[in-house]
């Protein structure tokens, strides 16, 4: 078990010197065994259009990690930005650099505020428009509780002498769509997980500033609780991104389908026929309350759907769509999310208004079928429980409280219909015997998996599944 991390550093020409910005940070996933599933790879998706002001001309890029094999591809769109960006500057350095992590700097040093100490900052006064972000992992295994990959803490910014904004830098792991791997990968960790893109922060400054003003910025950090945790280390990128004044008024931008959807990043809650869900994106100055919603599969039946609420300027949303009718499913995979009008009018923008998927079809079971179940030993099995529902919120099935080492055989029977099976670990570890390296394993591992009634396996799930499985399948025929 060891992640390597990579980070896409752009080496740019500023004031007759050369300075390094971090364009992206990800964590490659723990290679013991990992299982793919036959695929070729697996591909994440960064939006680079704030850094524009520096993606023109000849630059040198690089990438920390020379461990894994990687395809990187800069895809240029045009069209026009919900506002253009200006100027991106680095608010403090990357910090020392080390062998393993890359640009670190020590918890302690942060907590003692002997580094990113308070600075002016003077903002462009041609800009309408303000944000910062900032791409925060914490790494190392120092003190009681293993800071700072193993703690939550939080972290501020502090402007003009107030707390403007706070956030807690922890990611939730046990859904990793990257499953089984080695070791440790279902735990929470201080903003990444083994397989996954570090999470970024993104304040918008816009409404506390003005051009041209001249400011007291501040970054810090939640105070050490013991002082063995100093050597623990954080890698950390601050940036300042300037913009021109917002190019539309009323428009917003589908982002992505979450569900129908095959791409691997969705892969733990696909393939479902349940409610679509899209991510939406306010990219007009005017606060969104009303989107009329077209949805469905393309040659098939279409939905209408009226979304109310209050999207702000650049605020996301995941929206839920009611049930889709899924007459002729076999014959045509193609689902799509259309937004007709945003506050009762035509978007301004219609060009990314329309989002189309790929719909996967869930697996047809019999209406009698077996869920066998192994559980662990340890008294792990206690961390266990099942349900079995239909897309309405009707339980048919459900279980919890079974026995460490035993064996359970339990009988389905179900009507033709539309359903979905979880299967719950409290303690985010699967059924799994605990594993860290071969020698140390611990316990037993258990088994999960659905079987007809002579025995025979339809589905078997790994053990090492860390928060949950979950599966949604057909009873009768596929719509």
């Amino acid at each position: 078990e060891w992640d390597y991390i990579w980070d896409a550093m752009l080496y740019v020409p500023v004031n007759d010197t050369v300075e390094a910005f971090k364009i992206g940070s990800f964590v490659t996933p723990y290679g013991k065994r990992l299982k793919m599933g036959g695929h070729k790879g697996w591909e994440w998706i960064y939006d680079l259009s704030d850094y524009a002001p520096i993606l023109s001309g000849k630059k040198v890029l690089h990438i920390g990690n020379n461990q894994e094999l990687l395809d990187i591809k800069f895809q240029f769109i045009k069209g026009v930005p919900a506002r253009d960006p200006m100027t991106v500057k680095n608010i403090y350095p990357l910090g020392e650099y080390d062998g393993h992590y890359g640009y670190t700097y020590k918890y302690g040093e942060i907590s003692k505020n002997e580094v990113l100490k308070p600075l002016q900052i003077d903002l462009s006064p041609l800009a309408s428009g303000f944000s910062i972000k900032s791409i925060i992992s914490g790494h190392g295994h120092e003190g009681p509780n293993y800071c700072c990959e193993w703690v939550s803490k939080s972290h501020y910014f502090i402007i003009n002498e107030s707390k403007e904004h706070s956030w807690k830098v922890w990611k939730d792991c046990g859904n990793n769509p990257i499953y089984p791997q080695g070791g440790t990968w279902p735990y929470d960790r201080a903003g990444w997980c083994p397989g996954t893109r570090v999470d970024e922060e993104v304040f918008e400054l816009t409404y506390l500033v003005n051009p041209g003003q001249t400011i007291t910025f501040d970054y810090e950090i939640e105070k050490m609780s013991d002082n063995t945790e100093e050597n623990g280390i954080y890698r950390m990128s601050h940036q300042l991104f300037s913009f021109g004044p917002p190019n539309f008024k009323r428009n917003l931008e589908l982002v992505d389908i979450i569900n129908p959807s095959s791409k691997d990043s969705y892969s733990r809650i696909n393939p479902t026929l349940g409610k679509a869900r899209v991510i939406v994106k306010n990219v007009g100055s005017e606060n969104i309350r009303r989107i009329k919603f077209l949805y469905g599969l393309i040659s098939g039946k279409r939905s209408i759907f009226h979304w109310r609420g209050d999207l702000k300027f650049l605020e996301k949303s995941i929206i839920s769509l009611p049930l889709n009718e899924w007459n002729g499913l076999k014959d045509d995979k193609r689902f799509f999310i259309e937004a007709v009008t945003i506050n009762g009018r035509k978007d301004e923008d219609y060009t990314d208004n329309k989002i189309i998927s790929e719909v996967q079809i869930p697996q047809v079971l019999p209406e009698s079928f077996v869920i066998k179940l192994k559980t662990n030993n340890y008294g792990r099995s206690r961390q266990n429980s099942y349900n079995i529902s239909d897309y309405n919120g009707n339980s048919f099935y459900s279980g919890s409280d079974f026995l460490d080492s035993s064996n359970y055989d339990i009988l389905i029977q179900l009507e033709n219909g539309l359903y979905r099976f979880v299967f719950y670990d409290s303690n985010e570890d699967g059924i799994d015997r605990l594993w860290w390296k071969e020698k140390d394993s611990v316990g037993i591992s258990g088994e999960l998996g659905f079987y007809d009634v002579e025995q025979n396996p339809l589905k078997v799930f790994p053990p090492d599944f860390g928060q949950e499985i979950r599966m949604d399948f057909i009873i009768g025929p596929i719509p």
